[in-house]
């Protein structure tokens, strides 16, 4: 009896997971958006001096300068000290968007330099900058 009980659960789970499938790949059939251009109104930021634990947010602003709709598919970081997101998914042609960068600087200690990746529809990578001298009490670079 309990065998048949757990047959019944398996093959429950493994239909719920095959529909699950077949949603993801009518979602992805989507036509891809045709490449446009963002252009920001700055792309690198100095966080100036910091001390390490510290937790800093920049905003970074940029106007779909193209015709077609802009979409955000992935901020990417070069470090886990960094945290990218995005304001909205989709800018519309002449409006506007915003990326907030968060910089952890627990654990970082004298100058750092870290990148964001822009990844979407637009012509061209877009990459960030952001800049900060970390001064931490427990380590030192001599």
């Amino acid at each position: 009896m309990n065998r048949v009980y757990i047959l019944a659960v398996f093959v429950f789970l493994l239909s719920c997971s095959n529909s699950a499938k077949q949603n993801n790949k009518v979602q992805n059939t989507d036509e891809p958006l045709t490449p446009t251009s963002i252009e920001f109104t700055e792309t690198s930021h100095n966080f100036g001096s910091l001390q390490a634990g510290e937790i800093v947010l920049y905003t970074f602003e940029f106007t779909n300068t193209g015709e077609q709709d802009f979409r955000i598919e992935e901020l990417v970081s070069d470090c886990g000290c960094v945290n990218a997101s995005y304001i909205k998914e989709v800018v519309k042609p002449g409006e506007k968007g915003w990326i907030e960068v968060e910089l952890d600087t627990s654990g970082l200690v004298g100058r750092e330099y870290k990148t964001i990746e822009v990844h979407g529809n637009s012509a061209e990578l877009k990459h960030l900058a952001i800049f900060a001298e970390v001064k931490n009490e427990l380590l030192e670079i001599k």
